[in-house]
């Protein structure tokens, strides 16, 4: 369950994590010149500029989904984020003067992983040096940018957590008068399916696979010939990373959902490039370019092996034949073990879980219709191949129970006191600080 509720507190970067996700998109043209900045709030020594203002508007705007505001809109905005910035500056300071440190190496990593997070959104590394060259900027220069922000952020929540958010706690008795009192306006429980399923991916005819086979050895000559690994994915490779030299960004193994990829990666040291890995996408060459954490950072090119129509056409009748014996009554979960290549189910017997309902593709729902518990739907045909699916349970929509509904009507009220409290705490520290915010803004 999720309620709707507002921003602990309304344009603080302390709780708007958005406003710190910085891309190097967000450097506009007032960084470069075209427009003289100016003070527009002081905060002892330390004054908030308009170019930040800007920047934090249109991250404001992002996250909105808006392309434009009315005047109203853009003056109610610009007040609430620069009230967060002058915030944001009160804690810091008196973070400072209160003894709150943060150690350096903390900072780094957390740059580290920022970087490496916008390294992976705008599209692989030459992507990345590309926008920092079109922004004007230097590697160098984002880091020290990001330390600025990242660091102040580190203050405020050691500071929050140490004099603002250990005094607030929620009693049950609280959160059971709070669901009395909105038992009518709480969502409802949306209604569910619980689902098995059995997932065939048609596989390539011999032949098929020799071409790919070829075509990916004589790649693999080029790397050793000494070529470039990523000029090779760009011209080579037949998977959407292809473009970005072959990178997929930095991730987690197990986010794939491709247990022979994820078992290559392991083998190799950083630096290392693979020999050729068939899996079901086809024939790989994988390259690990760094570790960090339980993350690792991957490029690969791939040569698809391609299905024919007979290829497809057996792996369909295979998926009738499963079904027959199902409804002839064989054990789903047993066939699940011996056919499903879905490698996240097939050795818990198929099993998908509950999920609501609205949540399934529109083919599925159709296909599953009225189907009661333990009933199985015909075969569904998709891109990959085709899917059977079994109906394990159904719940129909409904009010959450108190337990049910607990967990978030406690973080609920935890927020709205956090904002009363957080409120009175800024407020507090405009009475030791000097602050003067310029009228216009």
């Amino acid at each position: 369950m999720r309620l709707t509720r507002g921003r602990v507190i309304a344009g603080s970067a302390v709780f708007l994590t958005a406003l710190f996700a910085f891309r190097v998109f967000a450097y506009s043209s007032e960084r470069k010149g075209e427009i003289i900045d100016r003070i527009v709030a002081v905060v002892e020594d330390r004054a908030v500029l308009r170019s930040e203002l800007e920047i934090e508007l249109r991250h404001y705007m992002l996250q909105e989904n808006r392309s434009a505001l009315t005047e109203e809109e853009s003056r109610e905005a610009r007040k609430k984020i620069l009230d967060g910035l002058v915030a944001d500056l009160l804690m810091t300071i008196h973070a400072e003067k209160e003894g709150v440190e943060v150690g350096d190496g903390e900072v780094d990593s957390e740059v580290k992983r920022m970087i490496d997070e916008n390294r992976r959104a705008i599209g692989g590394e030459e992507a990345f040096e590309r926008q920092l060259e079109t922004e004007g900027m230097t590697l160098q220069q984002l880091r020290l940018l990001y330390r600025e922000k990242v660091k102040a952020r580190m203050l405020i929540q050691r500071l929050m957590y140490r004099e603002v958010m250990g005094e607030i706690q929620v009693a049950e008795s609280e959160a059971r008068d709070r669901y009395r009192e909105s038992i009518d306006e709480l969502p409802k429980r949306p209604e569910t399916v619980n689902l098995a399923h059995i997932v065939l991916i048609p596989k390539a005819s011999a032949g098929a696979g020799e071409r790919a086979l070829a075509k990916i050895r004589e790649i693999e000559g080029k790397l050793k010939a000494g070529e470039d690994f990523p000029d090779l994915a760009m011209e080579f490779s037949e998977g959407p990373s292809a473009k970005n030299g072959g990178s997929l960004g930095y991730m987690k193994l197990g986010d794939l959902d491709n247990p022979v990829f994820e078992d290559a990666v392991r083998e190799l040291t950083v630096g290392e490039t693979s020999a050729p890995v068939l899996t079901e996408y086809g024939y790989h060459i994988i390259k690990l370019e760094d570790v960090d954490g339980d993350r690792v950072l991957v490029r690969h090119i791939l040569v698809r092996v391609e299905c024919s129509e007979d290829d497809i056409a057996r792996t369909g009748a295979l998926a009738d034949s499963i079904r027959q014996e199902l409804l002839g009554g064989a054990d789903f979960a047993e066939m699940a073990s011996r056919f499903s290549d879905d490698h996240g189910t097939k050795d818990r017997g198929g099993a998908v879980g509950e999920i609501p309902l609205a949540n399934l593709p529109e083919f599925v729902r159709n296909v599953i219709g009225d189907l009661g518990e333990g009933e199985i739907a015909p075969v569904i045909k998709e891109r990959k191949g085709f899917r059977i699916v079994k109906v394990l349970g159904r719940t129909v929509e409904r009010t959450y129970t108190f337990e049910e509904a607990k967990g978030e009507l406690k973080k609920y009220i935890e927020q709205e006191k956090l904002q009363e409290k957080f409120q009175e705490y800024v407020e507090g520290l405009k009475s030791i600080y000097y602050v003067d915010i310029k009228g216009d803004f």
